[in-house]
């Protein structure tokens, strides 16, 4: 299985009527054969990015752009032309034509927040018809401390018994201070 990975390119877009080209990206996920016809077979309109999510800001968790592309993230995010990025927009090829660069690179920003959710849906999608097992950190605790017990008592025990074979009938503690 090959890891997944985003394809980006960038570039100037002549548009006609216009003195001058505009930016344009295109995004292309690429994933394994087998995962890809998975996806197509039953997640194509599964949204990856979708600009309600990201209306009051961007959701805890998620890694912040630099102050200067935040203000553009942020504009692109409120404007109603906001395209969304689905699964099959991801697989098939996506292209976003921004009318400066400052959008180009909001809008890879948010490809890549997409590519992110698209790669945590891909592990999904491997363990289906699997099973798998979840084990928070309090269970395993909850192991040692009992582990813990049973060998302090071992030990006890055994001090015990090492004392009443030499005779001695009072065991000294140590003190803290």
């Amino acid at each position: 299985m090959q890891a997944p990975k985003m394809i980006i390119r960038k570039g100037l877009v002549p548009v006609p009527g216009q003195p001058k080209p505009r930016p344009a990206i295109q995004i292309f996920a690429v994933v394994d054969d087998a995962l890809k016809a998975k996806l197509e077979a039953t997640y194509l309109g599964e949204n990856l990015f979708k600009r309600s999510a990201y209306a009051n800001g961007l959701p805890q968790g998620v890694p912040l752009p630099t102050g200067s592309l935040m203000t553009h993230v942020n504009a692109i995010v409120k404007n109603d032309a906001c395209p969304e990025i689905t699964v099959k927009t991801m697989l098939n090829g996506q292209v976003f034509q921004g009318a400066t660069l400052w959008e180009v690179k909001a809008f890879e920003y948010l490809a890549c927040r997409a590519f992110d959710a698209l790669v945590d849906l891909l592990g999904t999608v491997v363990e289906m018809e699997r099973q798998t097992h979840y084990t928070p950190a309090a269970a395993q605790a909850l192991v040692d401390a009992e582990a813990f017990y049973a060998d302090t008592v071992a030990e006890a025990t055994s001090a015990a018994v090492i004392a009443a074979d030499a005779g001695v009938t009072e065991m000294p503690v140590a003190s803290a201070a």
